[in-house]
């Protein structure tokens, strides 16, 4: 007689309760009168084909993350939810009502689903990968948006900058600039990068931070800007996001012990994580990205997003100016001119290239 091994057993059970959420199609039904059971929490990660659910604490900025592993419970999203007509059904930072449907023991976690999930106040979106035109919400309910970036290694880019800026603004965040890694640059180098970034700063007043995980510079004003508040922090692979948080937070959220109680990582967590700050609110620690493709914008939206170009745009000599090649464009003008920075202006024309090609 062959025995079965925990770990087959283990994973028997994970397919079987997957294959149970498939079988249960979900479906959205505004106004479902919430279980009497029912419980408010916020979605503090993702694990597998699972939502980590932590209670909801009485103020939001207090970090719902802080609570000890017993009391999360990992959610499936099966038979009718009460939620917003939305593609990304749940997302990190949603807060949610939830039941528990088992309650957690020495080998395995409490389990539950989702049954509300609540209107979102702000969020950070993108255009889903793949030929669909579908949106992709990566995080709900956070106030700010950093984007981060390295003054080195890897380089910074531009672009990218203000792509997120335009998302920021689209999800009603307030965004911050976080430019990490300057112990790797220094002179001429650092004159540089400070003069690219000028415009961030004192034409579009942003707050923007130079900091450094090694040294530890800018460290304490970015826990300053950061203390009271919810953020999310965003940027390319490789930019130290991680490294920084790591920093300002002695205790991560440990979501790593439900993975433990499903015999060591059957259900990595995987994209955003919530994280309590030491000087108290919270953030959201997102995966890289290489590309980012905003949702829903179109080309006689996109100037309304490079706010300096608003006091030229009236005197453009066409009524409909695109800023892109038309014969009395002042704001062609006020680049010539220097009064409208270029770097701000190849993004512009960037994008304005990029949605023009859009099916």
């Amino acid at each position: 007689m062959i025995l079965e091994s925990e770990e087959e057993r283990h994973r028997k059970r994970t397919r079987d309760r997957t294959q149970k959420g498939e079988r249960v199609r979900t479906r959205i039904k505004s106004g479902k009168s919430l279980p009497p059971n029912a419980m408010r929490g916020i979605v503090v990660s993702a694990a597998g084909p699972y939502w980590v659910v932590a209670p909801a604490p009485a103020d939001p900025r207090a970090g719902s993350a802080t609570v000890a592993s017993e009391h999360l419970v990992l959610c499936m999203v099966s038979g009718t939810v009460d939620a917003p007509e939305v593609s990304t059904l749940v997302t990190v930072g949603d807060v949610v009502w939830y039941i528990v449907d088992t309650v957690a023991s020495e080998s395995e976690p409490a389990t539950g689903s989702i049954v509300k999930v609540e209107e979102r106040t702000t969020l950070l979106s993108r255009k889903a990968a793949g030929r669909a035109r579908k949106e992709q919400v990566l995080v709900a309910n956070v106030e700010q948006l950093a984007i981060v970036i390295a003054a080195a290694q890897p380089d910074y880019h531009r672009r990218l900058i203000d792509r997120y800026l335009i998302a920021a603004d689209k999800g009603d965040l307030r965004p911050l600039i976080i430019v990490n890694k300057l112990d790797l640059v220094g002179g001429k180098l650092l004159e540089v990068i400070l003069d690219d970034l000028r415009v961030y700063h004192e034409t579009l007043n942003l707050d923007v931070y130079f900091v450094s995980t090694v040294t530890g510079q800018g460290l304490e004003e970015l826990a300053r800007g950061l203390s009271g508040t919810s953020t999310l922090f965003a940027g390319q692979s490789g930019v130290g996001k991680s490294s920084i948080i790591n920093k300002l937070a002695s205790t991560r959220l440990k979501v790593g012990e439900i993975s433990e109680l499903h015999n060591k990582g059957k259900h990595t967590t995987t994209g955003a994580t919530v994280i309590p700050l030491d000087g108290g609110g919270t953030v959201v620690d997102s995966a890289g990205i290489r590309e980012f493709a905003i949702w829903e914008l179109d080309q006689q939206e996109l100037p309304y997003y490079f706010e300096e170009f608003a006091p030229f745009a009236p005197a453009c000599k066409f009524t409909m100016c695109t800023h892109t090649h038309e014969p009395g464009c002042a704001v062609k003008q006020a680049v010539d001119d220097g009064q409208i920075e270029e770097g701000r202006y190849i993004s512009y024309t960037v994008l304005f290239d990029e949605i023009g090609q859009q099916p």
